[in-house]
């Protein structure tokens, strides 16, 4: 039997709050788990182009923000080496957008994830994906690798599969 660490909606939402510029973005996480988190981003006027949608660059940050925060996930201090996304449509006409991050490759040294941004009515306005340089492992409180008990080293992520086992 494999031991798991949770990955919480609450920690997720508290480390996007202590984020002084993700914070200004008022994101509320929606969904979080082990590489995958989900967030809403209000449609706020003052996060509007000259046309009324949503500006481009609010939304390259929120998924900035939310993929670093599903790359985190691994166990990770992560910081963005490079970043695409892909304007599909207009961002108008909606209460919020929702933001799926979703890690593709978690790595030892570079984690790649995943995205979609859609609008309140399901409709898909962006996609892309970035990649993340791991700064170094978080302290984690817990649960030493099943695999190698005697090494009593910490893991972020015993023995699922995270390539640090």
């Amino acid at each position: 039997n494999q031991m798991q660490n949770k990955i919480t909606i609450e920690e997720c939402q508290k480390l996007l709050e202590q984020n002084p510029f993700g914070s200004l973005l008022q994101m509320k996480i929606t969904e979080a788990e082990l590489g995958r988190v989900k967030a809403e981003l209000p449609f706020k006027k003052e996060f509007t182009n000259i046309y009324g949608d949503l500006h481009g660059g609010v939304l390259y940050s929120a998924v900035d923000t939310i993929c670093g925060i599903a790359a985190g996930t691994y166990g990770y201090y992560v910081t963005t080496v490079d970043g695409q996304i892909r304007y599909l449509k207009a961002a108008r006409a909606t209460e919020y957008v929702t933001c799926t991050a979703k890690v593709v490759k978690p790595g030892r040294n570079i984690t790649v994830v995943s995205f979609e941004i859609m609008d309140s009515n399901g409709m898909l306005i962006n996609t892309g994906d970035f990649t993340f340089y791991n700064l170094k492992e978080k302290e984690i409180k817990a649960e030493f690798c099943m695999w190698y008990p005697k090494l009593k080293k910490k893991r972020c992520n015993p023995c699922q599969n995270c390539g640090r086992c």
